[in-house]
């Protein structure tokens, strides 16, 4: 039941006991009037008919008198009380009839009643006026006594007998009346207490429930809106029921559920956009390191090749010198010369063509030759043509690669170069299969390198703590160019500590090469 609903019916409720009372309180007012009128209309009566009795009794009085002792005023007060007789019976006449038009018809016997004692008093009026004009007054004793029995007849036993029950019966219509008014006095006085008895608990009840209902709910409600607006968006109202007010509590909670669920996916958002903020400046700061330490490598490097190519360069002029100064030189000398300017040329040349390529593997236009070959027995013949022991593990009697041997040649010689020159102890070169491909690895006992070192030994011109104080040909671009040569091939390499000690250097080849890596 809505609230709306449920004032309409305490307002209809209060307007219909209104309504009642005040239709109640106008028809006992006007029955009370009516009432009031009636007994005013019953004394008339009452008075009017004592008022005929009288001057009936009177008239008869004066007849009687006159007929004793004489007319002395030639009927001059029978005539006027004879006029206050008639002016009685028509003022009895007219009030019967107001009583009427008050009761209704139940009062008709009244005027019955009127007629016949006016009938009577005429006759008795016809009887003195007979017996006056007749009567000698020889013949007076034999009057009075026919006067005497028209009296008794008509006054004392008839007429007065008529006149006194008009009076019984109106006296009765009077207390009947005051009866009546005073049970309708009590009724209403009692319907009036019921009234305002029942407007009172209707108007408890409208109060109860704007107490209980209304502010009680609403004050809940504004409670519930006054937290959600302070922050407190988990705040909800949850008010049963189904008028207007829990609709609205329904809606607020849906209004709040729906604001908490966008601040939610806000606060989602906001921490997505922070967080790839903060690995966008993470990556940006690390670009803008790797462009330090780029530029500090380019540096590096240009110092290292300029290095690098002014020892060659440098042994290539002073052997030239030193044959051109040379006048007794033997075809030996010269020879000798000329070899040792090739080396240094060649030297340089393998410097160049290692720079090369790892610029164009840089920008993915490495250049290989492409052939199937098998692994296994590339590394075969690599152990089997170097110049120390090396301890190979297959696991595998077979792998089948397309890829270039002479840059995996090239890789592993590098691998082998770097275990043998800085590692020292036993060198083990094993084959294993991989779900990339075919992994190699070469480890041997040395000291290892740091974390940090194994980080940086990717980096071109870069050399290991122990490589730098051990030794002084390498320019540290072996790593880098077998790096560069794996990565062509679409493979990858790492550097890990060998249990026991030492460092393993291993790559992945995959069976068939990606196709950004061919040229």
């Amino acid at each position: 039941m809505t609230l709306v609903f449920r004032l309409r019916i305490y307002l209809f409720l209060m307007l219909t006991v209104s309504l009642a009372s005040a239709g109640l309180s106008i028809w006992y007012d006007r029955e009370a009037s009516r009432h009031v009128e009636r007994i005013h209309v019953a004394h008339s009566l009452y008075e009017a008919y004592l008022s005929l009795s009288n001057h009936t009794f009177q008239l008869f009085k004066q007849y009687g008198d006159a007929l004793l002792i004489g007319d002395l005023d030639q009927g001059e007060s029978e005539r006027a009380l004879i006029e206050a007789v008639r002016a009685d019976i028509a003022r009895i006449r007219l009030n019967i009839g107001r009583e009427i038009d008050l009761v209704g018809r139940g009062e008709i016997h009244e005027l019955e009643l009127l007629s016949t004692i006016d009938v009577k008093v005429r006759q008795l009026t016809n009887e003195y006026e007979i017996l006056a004009k007749r009567t000698a007054p020889q013949d007076v004793p034999a009057d009075w006594e026919r006067l005497s029995r028209v009296l008794d007849d008509g006054n004392g036993r008839g007429f007065m007998a008529m006149i006194n029950d008009a009076l019984a019966d109106e006296a009765a219509e009077v207390r009947a009346e005051r009866a009546d008014m005073r049970a309708q006095l009590e009724a209403h006085e009692t319907i009036a207490l019921l009234s305002g008895a029942l407007a009172l608990l209707t108007a408890f009840a409208a109060l109860s429930m704007v107490q209980n209902t209304v502010k009680l709910r609403l004050g809940a409600l504004l409670t519930g809106m006054r937290e959600f607006a302070d922050g407190n968006v988990k705040r909800r109202v949850g008010l049963p029921g189904t008028d207007e007010l829990a609709e609205l509590g329904r809606n607020f909670d849906v209004m709040a559920e729906r604001i908490s669920t966008k601040q939610r996916r806000l606060a989602d958002q906001n921490n997505l956009l922070e967080a790839a903020v903060a690995e966008r400046t993470a990556r940006l700061e690390r670009l803008l390191n790797e462009a330090r330490r780029n530029e500090t490598t380019r540096r590096q490097m240009l110092s290292d090749v300029s290095h690098e190519l002014r020892t060659p360069l440098t042994i290539i002029q002073g052997e030239a010198d030193i044959a051109l100064r040379m006048r007794d030189a033997q075809p030996d000398d010269y020879r000798e010369a000329l070899t040792r300017a090739r080396d240094a040329a060649s030297h340089t040349a393998r410097l160049v063509d290692d720079l090369l390529f790892i610029a164009r593997s840089s920008e993915d236009r490495a250049r290989l030759k492409l052939e199937s070959f098998d692994l296994v027995w590339v590394l075969e013949d690599v152990v089997a043509h170097w110049r120390e022991p090396i301890t190979l593990r297959l696991s595998a009697q077979s792998a089948e690669v397309r890829a270039d041997e002479l840059r995996v040649r090239q890789v592993l010689a590098i691998l082998l170069q770097n275990a043998a020159s800085y590692g020292g102890g036993r060198t083990e070169l094993s084959l294993d299969p991989c779900p990339e491909g075919w992994r190699i690895a070469v480890g041997d006992e040395g000291p290892g390198m740091t974390d940090e070192e194994k980080a940086l030994a990717f980096e071109r011109f870069f050399r290991g703590s122990n490589a730098a104080q051990r030794y002084g040909e390498g320019v540290g671009l072996g790593l880098p160019v077998a790096l560069s040569i794996v990565e062509a091939h679409g493979g990858s390499m790492a550097l890990s500590d060998r249990d026991g000690g030492g460092l393993v250097a291993s790559l992945v080849l995959p069976r068939q090469p990606k196709l950004r890596a061919v040229s």
